[in-house]
C-alpha cells in the first residue's frame, strides 16, 4: 500500500452491522492507523442508505443506526469529489464492467487514479472482476477475520 486505501461502502458497512464478513473487515479497519482510507464522495450517501435501510426494515434499532453512522463517520474516510477526469474514468470503467450504473466504477476509477489499493465486499463486483487481474483490488476475506 502506498499509505492510502480505496475503501468501498461494502466493507464499512458490514463492519458495523452484524454479518458473516464483520470480522474481515474490522481486521481491514485496524490497519487505518498505517493507512489513510478514501472514498469517492458518493460513500457517505451509499453507508448512510444502508444503514437507514437497515434501520427501515427492523434489522437494527434507530439506536443501533445512529451508533452505526457514528461509527462510520468515525473513519476518518477521506472523500474525493470527482472531477471531470474522473466522470470520464467512472464512466470507461462502467462501459468495461457492462453495467448500468456507474456507481462501483468511481470506485474503480479513483483507486486506479491515486494508485492504492481497494477492498471491496461486493462479491459481484468482485468477481466481475476477476479475469482483469487486478493487482490492487481486493476481496475482503483475503485478511483473517477479527473478533467482532
Amino acid at each position: 500500500m502506498n499509505g492510502v486505501l480505496i475503501l468501498d461502502a461494502s466493507v464499512a458497512v458490514k463492519a458495523v452491522l452484524p454479518n458473516p464478513l464483520q470480522g474481515h473487515c474490522l481486521a481491514l479497519i485496524q490497519t487505518f492507523a498505517d493507512v489513510q482510507p478514501a472514498a469517492p464522495a458518493l460513500w457517505a450517501h451509499g453507508t448512510t442508505s444502508a444503514i437507514a435501510k437497515a434501520t427501515h426494515f427492523g434489522e437494527i434499532t434507530k439506536d443501533e443506526g445512529r451508533w452505526a453512522i457514528d461509527k462510520l463517520n468515525a473513519l476518518g474516510v477521506r472523500l474525493f469529489v470527482p472531477d471531470p477526469t474522473q466522470n470520464l474514468a467512472a464512466f470507461e470503467w462502467t462501459l468495461r464492467l457492462q453495467r448500468a450504473s456507474a456507481y462501483d466504477s468511481y470506485y474503480l476509477a479513483l483507486a486506479e487514479a491515486l494508485e492504492c489499493d481497494y477492498w471491496t465486499a461486493d462479491k459481484r463486483l468482485f468477481n466481475g472482476l476477476q479475469d482483469a487481474r487486478l493487482g490492487w483490488m481486493h476481496w475482503i476475506e483475503e485478511l483473517p477475520p477479527l473478533n467482532a
